[in-house]
């Protein structure tokens, strides 16, 4: 069976984990994914031996616009197929664009898009972003993306990553 046209977006994950490999506080598994966008979602963790994304499966998924914050002795983002390889073909691989990552190892080299930093939480359980943070504007409009984020706050143009759109304290 084929998951097709899915879509996850302006979701908020703060210390959740998953240590059991081959899944992470993102799993991607069984079936292919076809036009599957996972998009504006933050993922925070503070245990390093949990995977922020992790794929044992077909692939097929789209990851962008994302915050990934890992644990301060790092955390790793695993996908076992390819490490969001950019192919065109979506039943073989995942793709990564335009995330930020912080404290995530490996970091897609394929990922165009790539932002490096500190997110600037307002706190460890608050994941608005602050003034300065590398996230905001840091991106371009998604078609169909939603106009109003994990908090309420409308889509600004051009809208952060990750699932605070608010412009910040």
């Amino acid at each position: 069976m084929i998951s097709d046209r899915n879509t996850v977006r302006y979701n908020v994950s703060v210390n959740d984990r998953n240590t059991t490999a081959p899944y992470g506080v993102i799993s991607v598994v069984c079936a292919p994914a076809t036009r599957t966008l996972v998009h504006h979602n933050t993922v925070t963790t503070n245990a390093p031996d949990t995977a922020v994304v992790s794929s044992n499966g077909p692939g097929g998924v789209t990851f962008r616009d994302h915050v990934f914050a890992g644990a301060a002795a790092g955390s790793p983002l695993a996908d076992a197929r390819n490490t969001c390889d950019h192919n065109l073909n979506l039943y073989d691989h995942n793709l990564c664009d335009h995330n930020l990552y912080a404290r995530i190892s490996p970091v897609p080299a394929t990922d165009a898009g790539a932002v490096h930093g500190d997110p600037r939480f307002l706190a460890p359980y608050d994941v608005r972003l602050r003034a300065g943070s590398p996230a905001r504007g840091a991106d371009v409009p998604v078609p169909g993306g939603g106009d109003r984020d994990f908090h309420g706050n409308p889509v600004p143009d051009p809208p952060n990553l990750g699932a605070d759109q608010g412009r910040g304290k």
